[in-house]
């Protein structure tokens, strides 16, 4: 957090003459791209996650900006359970694939006409398909689960605009709710509900997004 910190910081420094994009009639277009592998020792493959959101939104009028991103989503995860008939173990790769819409509305408080503090409201529905080749007599099928996610979120932010068309943007967790539904074989296999209030406020994103 400290280097997300202080790296901001510098680029509010070197921002001192730049003028921010926020009028109405501009064009908001960002996103991110993650990966991440990790392997466990006890575990024959790594895990795999990536994802791709583009967004894009329109200022309906000065520090108003509606939008919505697409993410596409795809995990890899070894697992290991034990056959209960011949108390050996079951390793398989379950794999999932899933596509997100998040429309989102925001506003912007001017601090400075290079600092922006900004409020995001934004609405998720994810749907995600899951497959593994799973052996015979496993505790848990993975084969045919779906799952459903929907979410809530009001999260505040800092922009820094080092040039018209540029801005940088330091990002929190605030409130957020969230319902995922998982369904196996097209019944219902559970349910996880969650409310949280700042649970990542040690934990900032750091974005880039332009203003045309």
């Amino acid at each position: 957090m400290k280097r997300i910190v202080l790296f901001f910081i510098a680029l509010t420094a070197i921002s001192a003459n730049s003028m921010a994009q926020t009028e109405k009639g501009k064009v908001l277009l960002g996103g991110y791209l993650d990966f991440s592998t990790q392997k466990l020792n006890s575990e024959p493959k790594s895990r795999v996650n990536f994802g791709i959101n583009p967004t894009a939104g329109f200022f309906i009028s000065n520090n108003l900006v509606i939008g919505a991103g697409l993410r596409y989503m795809h995990s890899s995860y070894p697992q290991s359970e034990i056959n209960p008939l011949t108390n050996k173990s079951n390793d398989y790769v379950q794999k999932s694939n899933g596509i997100a819409l998040s429309p989102f509305g925001r506003y912007y408080i001017g601090i400075t006409p290079q600092l922006k503090f900004f409020g995001q409201l934004q609405a998720s529905a994810e749907w995600t398909k899951f497959k593994a080749d799973v052996p015979e007599n496993t505790v848990i099928d993975y084969s045919n689960m779906k799952s459903n996610f929907y979410s809530a979120s009001l999260s505040p932010g800092l922009a820094i605009f080092p040039s018209k068309r540029i801005g940088i943007e330091l990002s929190l967790s605030g409130f957020s709710y969230s319902d995922q539904k998982f369904k196996h074989k097209g019944e219902k296999f559970s349910e996880n509900r969650n409310f949280s209030l700042s649970s990542d406020f040690f934990n900032p994103r750091l974005g880039m997004q332009f203003y045309l």
